[in-house]
């Protein structure tokens, strides 16, 4: 058996297909495989042959354009429901982003809206062609080939998408409640622009039904139109975006109503695509469930069964889908990610292959690698003998177990472990004629598995539809796409509570619990049981265990008797929170800021490239003079002795840490540096949240000292009716947010239940920084450089930012100064955004323009002190990084 590539040309063979498969089967206790079926004899065709046998029957090209439809199977997705709601919150979004008419979107649309006249033919060539272009070529494609339900898709979502901006702009006017401004003279203010709104409604309409170079092109397409559109002044940004919201939102609900192609290879396409890895295959059927991204079929080869897994245009996208998903809500990611269908169907044979050499007894590859003008990637796969779990008898509990939940469970297992009762046996007769499965087969599926547990691979997906028993009492496991090889712990845990709990669905958890003592390491169940739960779980094994809650609660507590151990709690296996829910937005919002910032710089590039380049260089080296003043105060803050150049470097090298691991990366890295001191961990948590007050404690000094100095040289107000000039309403946005934060902080207080939990995170660290300000009292030189350290810190950035005001003319004194950077820091500080990026900015300038610069040279200047002070030091803090850990510093 070979695997080729997806270019046609032989590819390296997948070892392991008739002999060792062979040798691993008799250990796993498999039949052997079928004489005239197996992988040995199959030999791959070229690339040339294979794309022959195609040019002879009817529809290649056909075939290229189009996805396959299969049997003309549709399905309505859920995942529909959530691109609706997705446009939905989108368009509503950019409503509210119209009504504040925002800066941000002004300089964005006149930056990109000002190409060089030679180049404005190009953007409105683009235009045409990507939106009645698109229109024109996908209605002819469709009307040509007589795809009829594609026909009727697209010229719904066209149309309810061009409707749709009609009506909009009846209820809201056509500007969508934008304020009149005489900045945008030469854009269309339409909100939403129906013609962006209706192109992307037929695009998306079509793309189910196109092939996925089409479906590629047409993406590049609707990108283009979007940046075209704002180059032309056919639309403005946030227009634009909600214009595609709108698009997409309306294809959703046609989906819903009628649903969508499954995107599937019929069963005749199937058999044609065997024929093509020269394997005569009867009888393909597609089974009763498939997956998005994957077909599943059944067929036999000979006399043998074989199941072919089909990786069509969709594979890799929705894995990347599954992979983004699990990653957000779920502490394990899955597998590992493939972009290609030809490296998914690699993954899956590979960890098959590996699965049979632990002695599993798992499926014979026949053959993999890609197939048919479309490059369909295609796995054949000889089945271990046996049926699916799920087609055997399911376990009923009886009543009074339902009722008594865990209770009930607990006192079963109280009365088996003192021998008082005879464990539950296998029922004598079939449910509703379904055989039964006994206990010698449930004792093999736990063998099974105990074997991938012992070579490090979890496979990721275990339900009753992935475990087979065959008549004999011998287990096998199927289906290893999701299956991971080296597995962390976590997930190897996973797969022994989803055979546990699939075995209790079908044996019920006495059984199941009794069987995996007998089969299981002690150890190994204890550690399994906290993720006996549907959350933990593949999806096909949560929807088996729907209403059955007390099943899951009895084997746990049954196994943890069996054990000898506490019921133990539940592992959460949801990673999103609502801190890191704010932090996303915080994101999001600093994003946005930080866009803003950077198109003012555009705008302001003629007078950062006329800075006078002394007064720059003086800033780069005032920068840089702050990391020696903090790692002073990181000395000081000890009893014992540090060595003040190492710590100066790891000050430089946490600014890449920060930048790419966030705090709990510095955090560590700062950990492991002073064990290399040989100071224990403990000590280096305290220092740090000592640098950390002392640091804020400075500043509001600082700010207190020199607010009165500096107050009256800055004035918050709208001089001018345009946007870009205005400071008001971002001023009363600071002020809001200050208000709410303030608010939060007296609720905080006020709420006696709110109060204990905010005084337990509190009063530990407090009562450890003023222990440890109490030790070094007694030390005036260690409270010399605490504090002394975070003053010159500070004055040095402010002096920073006093130098690139010099660089361009201007200049404010050292007190006004450090009234901008303690607001600025104050505002980055409060908001939701990590390490406050564009909202500090944003604050910067604000405060500059306040100050009475103007803000050309406010955006110049900012932009100057801050590639200094944040964008540059993780370039060469990285350098440091390595060179800590070369020398065994870190």
């Amino acid at each position: 058996m070979t695997e080729r590539t997806n270019h046609g040309s032989p590819g390296p063979e997948l070892q392991a297909p008739a002999a060792s498969s062979e040798a691993a089967r008799p250990a796993a206790g498999a039949p052997p495989a079928a004489d005239d079926g197996s992988a040995a004899s199959v030999a791959v065709p070229t690339s040339t042959a294979r794309l022959g046998r195609w040019r002879q029957g009817a529809g290649t090209w056909q075939a290229i354009l189009f996805a396959p439809i299969g049997d003309g199977q549709t399905r309505r997705r859920g995942s529909d429901a959530f691109r609706l709601g997705t446009a939905l919150v989108v368009v509503f979004l950019c409503w509210l982003f119209t009504h504040a008419n925002s800066n941000a979107e002004h300089g964005i649309a006149t930056t990109l809206a000002s190409p060089p006249n030679g180049l404005r033919w190009l953007v409105s060539a683009i235009w045409w062609i990507t939106s009645f272009g698109v229109i024109v070529v996908i209605a002819a494609l469709a009307l040509i080939h007589r795809k009829w339900t594609a026909v009727r898709d697209i010229a719904i979502s066209g149309t309810g998408a061009w409707l749709l901006c009609v009506l909009s702009a009846l209820l809201f006017g056509s500007t969508g409640g934008r304020p009149p401004t005489t900045s945008l003279v030469h854009f269309d203010l339409s909100f939403p622009v129906a013609r962006v709104a209706a192109t992307v409604g037929v695009a998306t309409a079509a793309l189910p039904y196109l092939s996925r170079l089409l479906q590629r092109c047409i993406e590049v397409g609707i990108v283009l139109l979007a940046v075209a559109s704002v180059v032309n002044g056919s639309g403005l940004p946030v227009a634009v975006l909600a214009s595609l919201a709108v698009g997409w939102g309306v294809t959703a609900v046609v989906h819903l109503i009628f649903g969508s192609p499954l995107g599937l290879p019929s069963s005749a396409e199937v058999t044609v695509l065997l024929d093509d890895l020269q394997i005569a295959a009867e009888g393909i059927t597609p089974v009763a469930r498939q997956a998005w991204g994957v077909g599943r079929f059944t067929g036999r080869v000979g006399s043998a069964p074989v199941d072919v897994s089909v990786y069509g245009r969709d594979a890799s996208d929705a894995q990347l889908l599954a992979k983004t998903g699990r990653f957000l809500f779920y502490r394990s990611s899955g597998p590992t990610l493939a972009f290609t269908r030809r490296q998914q169907v690699e993954h899956e044979a590979y960890l098959t292959l590996m699965a049979a050499r632990a002695g599993a007894r798992v499926p014979v590859v026949l053959a993999a690698g890609p197939a048919g003008p479309a490059r369909d990637a295609l796995l054949v796969t000889q089945p271990p003998a046996g049926d699916r779990l799920s087609s055997f008898a399911a376990y009923v509990p009886p009543p009074a177990s339902e009722d008594s939940g865990a209770d009930a469970s607990g006192d079963r297992a109280s009365e088996d472990t003192g021998s008082s009762a005879p464990p539950p046996a296998a029922p004598d007769d079939a449910v509703d004629g379904a055989p039964v499965v006994d206990d010698a087969a449930i004792d093999d599926v736990f063998t099974q598995v105990l074997r991938l547990r012992n070579a490090g691979i979890a496979h990721g997906a275990l339900s009753t539809e992935t475990v087979v028993v065959d008549g004999e009492g011998r287990a096998g496991l199927i289906d290893f796409r999701s299956a991971l090889t080296v597995a962390p712990p976590d997930d190897l845990n996973r797969d022994t509570a989803a055979v546990l709990a699939a075995a209790s669905v079908t044996v019920g958890p006495d059984r199941a619990v009794a069987s995996a003592a007998r089969v299981l390491p002690s150890d190994v169940l204890v550690q399994a049981l906290p993720f006996l739960q549907r959350a933990a779980l593949d999806p096909v094994a949560s929807r088996t265990l729907r209403g059955k809650k007390s099943m899951l609660t009895s084997a746990r507590a049954q196994g943890a008797a069996t054990a000898g151990v506490e019921t133990p709690k539940l592992i959460e296996p949801r990673r999103v929170s609502w801190v890191n829910l704010v932090l996303v937005v915080g994101t999001l919002i600093g994003g946005w800021a930080l866009i803003g910032v950077l198109v003012n710089v555009g705008k302001s590039w003629s007078t950062i490239t006329g800075a006078k380049w002394g007064w720059v260089a003086a800033t780069f080296v005032l920068a840089q003079a702050a990391y020696p003043a903090i790692a002073a105060t990181t000395v000081g803050s000890v009893t014992s002795t540090l060595p003040y150049g190492r710590t100066v470097a790891l000050e430089v090298a946490d600014t890449f840490v920060a930048l790419a691991g966030g705090s709990m990366a510095t955090l560590a890295t700062r950990v492991r540096f002073f064990q290399q001191e040989g100071l224990s961990p403990t000590v280096a948590v305290s220092s740090g949240v000592l640098v950390s007050t002392a640091s804020w404690i400075v500043k509001g000094a600082l700010f207190l000292i020199a607010l009165p100095l500096a107050i009256g040289q800055l004035h918050f107000h709208a001089e001018s009716d345009t946007p870009s000039n205005g400071n008001a309403h971002l001023v009363w946005l600071i002020v809001i947010v200050v208000l709410v934060v303030g608010v939060a902080v007296g609720l905080l207080f006020a709420v006696p239940r709110w109060r204990r939990m905010a005084t337990e995170k509190v009063r530990p660290k407090a009562s450890e920084v003023w222990a440890h300000l109490k030790v070094l009292a007694s030390r005036p030189r260690n409270l010399i450089e605490i504090f002394g350290g975070s003053a010159l810190a500070q004055i040095f950035v402010a002096l920073a930012l006093g130098a690139a005001l010099h660089a361009f003319g201007d200049r404010l004194g050292l007190a006004t100064l450090l009234v901008v950077l303690t607001m600025a820091s104050m505002l980055g500080g409060i908001s939701p955004v990590p390490g406050g990026m564009g909202v500090v900015e944003a604050g910067m300038i604000l405060g500059l323009t306040a100050a009475g610069i103007s803000q050309p040279d406010a955006v110049a200047a900012t932009f100057v002190q801050r590639l200094f002070t944040a964008y540059l030091p993780p370039i060469w803090g990285w350098f440091v990084l390595v060179w800590l850990r070369r020398r065994e510093y870190l």
